[in-house]
């Protein structure tokens, strides 16, 4: 299986973005790619989802925006987790759907 991770921040570089995302999935093959100065996907291979998810707390924490997606090929992992991560723009966007948000 195959997941999906998005991390979307404005004022964190690319560079310290594929850092973590390397340290984190350090034991798993994987494969980084710098869509914008905003946002890096990565693609990781046989990871568990528990570890995901951990992941995706962790960013979360910290007001860096991440989505995930699993499935057996990446093009639809990807569409997941970039779905997860418009969605979350959307809400923090759009202040009456969640006046909390952030």
């Amino acid at each position: 299986m195959i997941c999906c991770l998005k991390i979307y921040h404005p004022t964190i570089t690319t560079l310290t973005k594929c850092k973590i995302l390397r340290f984190i999935f350090k034991d798993y093959p994987l494969e980084i790619e710098v869509i914008s100065k905003n946002a890096v996907i990565i693609y990781v291979w046989g990871v568990p989802k528990k570890e995901v998810w951990q992941a995706v707390t962790n960013f979360e924490s910290t007001n860096v925006i991440a989505g995930y997606g699993f499935s057996q090929e990446k093009s639809e992992a990807r569409l997941l987790a970039e779905a997860m991560v418009i969605k979350w723009l959307t809400v923090i966007n759009d202040k009456s759907k969640h006046p909390q948000a952030f």
